[in-house]
Order: structure tokens, then C-alpha cells, then sequence
């Protein structure tokens, strides 16, 4: 597994950049880094469980491990979806390389109107291109923080 850590300072409150996060309403405009069409069906609690998929190809469901309000979100991915947000079978090796893998944001005080998001990705180092595309999402959600 491989460790890759992105960050960006958003000129908003640590509570506001946290309740952003879980906006379902502009989770499309900043996922978009990894394709158009991009949603969530899930709750943000711990213990829940929130699949990020498209419609078009599917997409991956985590667990909420831990929850600190304005601070940080912990997640596991434990499946795949399909398009229809049903779980599939895993049916090749990257996909289950995928599974286990960790997303986790910290959400950084920097002052009153200033926050620094920090997104720590733990996977297989397979998937450190895919994750490339962090930097252009974390820009997408700093420009609508910030709109």
C-alpha cells in the first residue's frame, strides 16, 4: 500500500469546508475530476456507508470508520458498484486491489476564514495515476467553497 497526501487552503471556515464536503448538491461539480456524472447515495455517519459511482460505469462503496466533526472523516473502500449502485462480484485483480483502500480528510484550522484540506489516500500502488487527479478535484472544491 502507498501513501499519497494532497492538500489545498481554502479561504472558509474548518466548519464550513467540512459541511461542503458532504454536500451532495456540489459533490458533482468537484468529482468531476475523475469523470462527468459523478454522485453519492449514502449517509455520513459512522458505521454508514456511501457509494460514489457514476451511471455510466459504477463505482465504489466505503464504510464510515470515523467521524470528528470539523476535523476528520475516515473511510474504507469494502466493494464495488454497479451503475445501478448494486454491489458486484470482484471480478479481476485491480479490483480487489482496490478494496481496503483508505481515504481520509483532515480539515485544518489555518484561522477564522482559512482552512487547509488535507486528503491522505492509502492503496495499492496501482492506482497512484487515478489519484492524480486529486489536485484537480481539490482546485474544483476550493473554487466552489470559495464562489
Amino acid at each position: 500500500m502507498k501513501k499519497l497526501t494532497y492538500s489545498i487552503k481554502i479561504n472558509k471556515p474548518q466548519d464550513f469546508v467540512f459541511r461542503k464536503i458532504k454536500d451532495k448538491s456540489v459533490y458533482p461539480g468537484w468529482a468531476k475530476a475523475w469523470g462527468e456524472g459523478m454522485s453519492y447515495e449514502g449517509e455520513w455517519k459512522e458505521g454508514g456507508y456511501i457509494s460514489f459511482f457514476d451511471k455510466t460505469q459504477g463505482g465504489t462503496k466505503v464504510i464510515i470508520e470515523e467521524i470528528v466533526p470539523n476535523e476528520t472523516i475516515k473511510t474504507k473502500h469494502v466493494a464495488m458498484v454497479n451503475p445501478q449502485n448494486i454491489e458486484v462480484e470482484l471480478t479481476d485483480d485491480m479490483m480487489r486491489k482496490w478494496i481496503g483502500s483508505q481515504e481520509i480528510y483532515h480539515f485544518k484550522r489555518e484561522s477564522d476564514t482559512k482552512t487547509n484540506l488535507e486528503v491522505v489516500m492509502i492503496t495499492d500502488e496501482a492506482f497512484e495515476e487515478m489519484m492524480g487527479a486529486w489536485p484537480k478535484a481539490l482546485q474544483l472544491f476550493k473554487e466552489i467553497c470559495e464562489a
